[in-house]
């Protein structure tokens, strides 16, 4: 459910690498190997969004994670026992919320759901657009400055 989508997205971070930097690696010398992972140190940031992006999308999928990890209405300390989410307590007992009190309680879990998820696509969305071609664009506007200096008037 994670990896299509994080994969779609950390292709299209590395198809945004510069090819002057692969072009680069090549001209001093690195092996296809070395220059596959200086592309993505370059795009790290990218792919480290993409990731978030894809449990954030993940975080929010209500059935696919409840059956996957148990739907288990008990805590446990143990990582590999049942669980239970808070959109599968949502989906599994608002229908049985009879009292107003318990009502609110699950709207404020939804709440919190929503607010985790927007922090989690926001702060991925960040991550994602830092490696856009905003810097490139910054990088050629210097070198424009620096061939208008040297150029004589």
């Amino acid at each position: 459910m994670v990896i299509p989508f994080t994969s779609s997205v950390a292709r299209e971070v590395l198809k945004s690498v510069p090819v002057a930097q692969r072009e680069g690696a090549y001209a001093l010398g690195a092996t296809r190997f070395e220059a596959i992972s200086a592309a993505v140190y370059y795009a790290r940031t990218g792919i480290v969004g993409s990731i978030m992006l894809g449990f954030g999308r993940a975080l929010g999928e209500t059935m696919a994670v409840t059956m996957v990890i148990g739907n288990t209405p008990q805590v446990s300390l143990s990582l590999f026992a049942p669980q239970h989410t808070m959109a599968a307590v949502i989906a599994n007992q608002f229908r049985e919320a009879a009292d107003e009190l318990y009502l609110h309680a699950l709207i404020e879990i939804g709440l919190v759901l929503f607010i985790v998820t927007l922090i989690v696509n926001a702060l991925s969305r960040l991550l994602i657009w830092s490696m856009k071609p905003h810097r490139v664009m910054a990088r050629q506007r210097r070198r424009a400055d620096v061939a208008a200096e040297a150029a004589p008037a």
